[in-house]
């Protein structure tokens, strides 16, 4: 079959996971098309919170302030059990000093979609709604792809590469064979947008136990709030399930005085808990749901989707311009993979904690966990410490890909013991640059490039040798000691000279206190072309 069209790379699916990597490739310059079998973006709340790892993408876009402006920032989270207050933790700056956006925002779906559609226009691209995939095949240097067009003509289309974000039930996933293993919860769930008379204030969120039951408040806009719970054992058979059958009893199920309405919208599931075998197979690739889903604890899924974007499309811009090998593109299952099965295995054993109707995980629901919290609490809300660890956990600032191929210490020296390792995220650290301005050191990652951060007054010889033949990817940062950089050096563990590799999604690939060029160069050359 003669292609209708050739392209560098074919999105399948435009939910957030899709329009990131389409937004990310766009601002690489790279040929693509992105398709969606829907008309148009959800219009529905779904995912709610944009973590501050995802904003910082965002930041780095320049759309962070868009979602700022259209969010609202959660100042609490709480608990009830058998309806009494047990916990409130302000969360308010919870994350002050780790990151330009220390807060949790509470960003609608809808809203992310937008925002990136909206990017996507600037960028002079647009989503091919109504289009879907019927078929594709791979062989050795392409992959062909049979579409179905808005007026039910066929198209072929020949792509170097096809990426399946196309959700939890992936066509994509499924025609490559890539297996989906894991378990599906037995509990039914309700997921539900509606105005609601409750004493808890809109700007908080709140869980909810009872012995049987439990649920969540998340405040949104316009007095609206997401609800959310477990559906009644009578109705867990029902085919459909409406608004009047959720809020009917639900006050008197979860022991709180609560009255809901004015519904919007209403969904009943079953979670899951799954990861693909692989998220690359040839020419396919995997990301967001299509790769792995799980519970919505701790409002991890869409942020992890967003994640795989970012994380893949610079390789595969960088092998697509003929400046990397094709090896680097393995390194992307084996970072995100990782992510992907520490996540599911963490969401699966809160989740049973919080959903089990089985005795003793009741027992330790209502009454263990109300005490440990009580004496927990108090520390939380003291030390900042404990809250740091937690805001790194929650915000996925703390995600690392140590020890993975890509991070390389390649240190003669030593560093001091708590500077950042190779895979780590870049740290925020502000400071003042030359001309006096406040900056932070995030701001030297351009997302298109390497940034290669060298704490000493000039360029030793020997890096602009080895550097000289990938200089098309690696831009150079010289920062000379001085007051203003002084704390640079502190937080880089520096005591006189050293360098970083930054990579273009701010993790740091490579690090070294001496100016080795032969060690930097094996480095480089190991996935990167001169």
């Amino acid at each position: 079959m003669n292609p209708d069209s050739n392209i560098d790379v074919l999105i399948v699916g435009a939910g957030p996971t899709g329009l990131m990597m389409a937004c990310q490739l766009a601002m690489h310059n790279i040929p693509f098309r992105i398709i969606d079998k829907n008309e148009d973006h959800t219009t529905q709340s779904r995912a709610l919170v944009i973590q501050a790892r995802s904003l910082e993408i965002f930041d780095q876009m320049g759309i962070a302030e868009k979602a700022l402006q259209r969010g609202k920032t959660a100042k609490a989270i709480g608990a009830f059990f058998n309806g009494k207050k047990a916990l409130r933790i302000a969360v308010n700056d919870m994350g002050s000093g780790l990151t330009k956006f220390p807060n949790l925002l509470m960003l609608e779906q809808s809203q992310t979609e937008r925002i990136l559609v909206e990017f996507l226009g600037s960028q002079n691209h647009n989503v091919d709604r109504r289009t879907e995939i019927k078929s594709f095949s791979q062989n050795g240097d392409a992959v062909t792809s049979i579409l179905k067009l808005p007026d039910g003509k066929e198209e072929i289309i020949k792509s170097k590469f096809i990426i399946g974000a196309d959700g939890a039930h992936s066509f994509v996933r499924e025609q490559s064979g890539i297996t989906f293993g894991g378990k599906t919860y037995e509990e039914s769930l309700f997921v539900l947008d509606c105005k609601a008379e409750v004493d808890i204030p809109d700007d908080e969120m709140y869980l909810t136990f009872a012995d049987k039951a439990f649920g969540g408040f998340f405040p949104l806009t316009n007095g609206r709030w997401r609800v959310l719970g477990n559906i009644p054992m009578d109705l867990e058979n029902k085919e459909e399930i409406t608004f009047e059958d959720i809020e009917k009893n639900f006050a008197n199920r979860i022991q709180l005085n609560v009255k809901l309405y004015d519904p919007q919208w209403i969904s009943a599931y079953h979670s899951h808990h799954r990861y693909a075998s692989t998220f690359r197979k040839d020419r396919c690739f995997l990301a967001g749901d299509a790769a792995h889903i799980h519970s919505p604890v701790g409002a991890q899924g869409m942020n992890t989707g967003l994640q795989d974007a970012y994380n893949l499309a610079w390789k595969l811009a960088l092998v697509l311009k003929g400046k990397a090998k094709d090896s680097l593109l393995d390194t992307y299952t084996e970072e995100r993979i990782a992510i992907a099965k520490r996540l599911v295995r963490s969401t699966d054993r809160v989740f049973k904690v919080v959903t089990s109707k089985n005795y003793f995980p009741r027992i330790f629901r209502m009454y263990v966990v109300p005490v440990a919290l009580k004496l927990v609490a108090p520390l939380f809300q003291k030390i900042k410490f404990i809250q740091r660890i937690a805001f790194r956990l929650i915000s996925e600032i703390g995600i690392s890909y140590r020890n993975k191929s890509l991070s390389k210490n390649a240190s003669f020296g030593k560093f001091s013991n708590d500077a950042p390792h190779p895979g780590d995220r870049l740290p925020f650290i502000r400071f003042k640059d030359a001309n006096g301005n406040e900056t932070n050191i995030q701001n030297k990652v351009k997302g298109n490039c390497f940034c290669f951060l060298i704490f000493y007054d000039n360029i030793p010889k020997e890096i602009i040798s080895a550097i000289e033949p990938f200089k098309y990817f690696i831009s150079i940062e010289i920062i000379p000691m001085t007051s203003q950089t002084e704390i640079l050096y502190k937080a880089f563990g520096i005591k006189k000279n050293g360098c970083y590799l930054i990579r273009p999604d701010m993790y740091i690939a490579y690090k070294s206190v001496d100016f080795d060029a032969e060690h930097l160069t094996k480095y480089l050359e190991r996935y990167f072309v001169k």
